[in-house]
């Protein structure tokens, strides 16, 4: 009986729960849960939608997690270790690998190369695949500028993984929102972009949202360096994280401004993967930038390029350097999901997903510790925190939901206008009688170009996604 209450004890509990799962594999056991189970939930028709839903979190949540831990908290060299190069003992761990751009380059390659061997390996079977063909100078523009751009957002949002937690890192970027809608007004200034309509509810939701967040985000600058830790590379890490969030607008406004290609994942990764390699080499390669932790002690600079520093891990550890490389098969298989779940699933449905998935996902690595890069600062720092984040989704919870009864009212608004319109061209019909068919048939154009009309509204169901995402 001792030993059954002993066992039971929570104390012995959270110690045999330490000693039997390592601190790298902790981070991941929800994300692994939540793909399982959704995927089982999928092969069941009754339950098939939730199932997407909560896949879809898991993929989200272990591709965040995963590059979070990649760029910042994995180890890459054990704390006393003896470095030859500067002639001292490492006193904390080398963590992580802060080379986003370089990091993003090599996703675009390997993503390239699996997707070769996918079409290679499917050419011979009933199962060939051919890319979407590209038939204009224009649609080849719109390929590479769409592949660089955003290129340039995954690279800096790598980047910012490097230096600030992914709490920090996800409550800036849920402000996409509002970063979009002042990128897309201010093309409508140049007459590149129609004029979003100014609703007060959702301006000062987002608003209020884009401010809760630079309140979360001070808080946490302020409390580590209240804590004794360097501040500066954090704001660097936020710095470059508003940047990936403004070219992450900047890219859904191009697509409204060049048009929508339309390409499914496979063509992304066909047509952009070379153009988006190309374009960040150079930056990986001689922009010089400061090294959080660490870094600085086991190389002897405090300025890098990312192609240095993979050299200097090349050189340290081989085995951070297969986890760079297997975060490339991850992006591809993360990139499948997420088109595959987009693509099925209603707008209201991908925008309760999106902002859930993020809002677990901050919660959790507040509650959480073997999800934080830092533990988390003291009064009164954590209880703004918490009342900034908490505020935070609040508000773009219910921005998102008039967003999605704004869609809804049009939808609707719609459909019965197309049912007016076909009520109108039966009445013709009727009344004109057998013989002046030609009329009724006349019409028919008139009656499909609207039902088409209908369809065009799947493009602003799509940005609405991706907004929400």
């Amino acid at each position: 009986m001792d030993l059954v209450q002993h066992a039971l004890d929570p104390s012995n509990t959270a110690m045999m729960w330490n000693a039997m799962v390592s601190d790298s594999i902790k981070p991941f056991i929800i994300p692994v849960v939540g793909l399982l189970v959704g995927a089982a939930m999928m092969a069941a028709p009754a339950t098939n939608t939730v199932g997407k839903l909560v896949l879809y979190f898991g993929a989200q949540s272990f591709m965040n997690i995963y590059m979070g831990w990649v760029m910042r908290t994995s180890v890459t060299v054990p704390a006393g270790t003896y470095i030859q190069q500067t002639n001292s003992t490492l006193e904390t761990d080398l963590t992580g690998c802060p080379a986003g751009f370089a990091l993003t380059a090599m996703q675009q390659v390997i993503s390239f190369v699996v997707f070769m061997l996918f079409f290679t390996g499917a050419w011979f079977t009933p199962y060939r695949y051919t890319p979407k063909k590209l038939n204009s100078t224009f649609e080849v523009f719109c390929v590479i500028v769409f592949g660089c751009v955003f290129a340039l957002n995954i690279a800096l949002n790598n980047f910012s993984l490097g230096y600030i937690s992914i709490a920090v890192n996800l409550i800036i970027r849920s402000c996409l929102p509002l970063s979009t809608f002042l990128s897309q007004q201010g093309l409508a200034l140049f007459n590149l972009y129609p004029f979003k309509p100014c609703r007060p509810k959702e301006i000062i939701l987002m608003v209020i949202g884009v401010a809760c967040a630079a309140v979360f985000t001070l808080a946490r600058i302020m409390g580590s360096a209240s804590q004794g830790k360097g501040s500066s590379n954090m704001v660097l890490g936020v710095v470059v994280c508003v940047a990936s969030l403004l070219c992450g607008s900047l890219n859904l406004a191009l697509a409204g401004v060049l048009g929508e290609t339309k390409l499914n994942v496979f063509d992304t990764v066909a047509y952009m993967a070379i153009p988006a390699t190309l374009f960040l080499l150079p930056i990986a390669m001689f922009l010089q930038k400061p090294v959080p932790g660490e870094w600085p002690k086991v190389f002897g600079v405090s300025h890098m390029s990312d192609f240095e520093i993979l050299q200097g891990v090349w050189a340290l550890n081989n085995r951070t350097m297969a986890w760079l490389v297997l975060s490339g098969v991850f992006s591809f298989g993360y990139n499948i999901i997420q088109f595959s779940i987009v693509h099925t699933l209603s707008p209201s449905a991908t925008a309760f997903g999106g902002n859930f998935n993020k809002a677990a996902l901050i919660f959790l690595t507040l509650l959480l510790p073997f999800l934080r890069v830092h533990e988390l600062p003291g009064p009164p720092y954590i209880q703004v925190i918490w009342g900034a984040v908490t505020v935070n989704i609040a508000a773009f919870s219910y921005y998102s939901y008039l967003q999605i009864r704004a869609k809804e009212d049009a939808g609707m608004q719609h459909e019965a206008q197309l049912l007016s319109e076909h009520d109108e061209d039966d009445e013709e019909s009727t009344s004109h009688g057998p013989g002046d068919s030609g009329s009724s048939s006349s019409e028919d154009p008139g009656l499909w170009g609207a039902l088409m009309g209908k369809f065009g509204l799947c493009a602003a169901d799509y940005d609405s996604r991706a907004v929400a995402t």
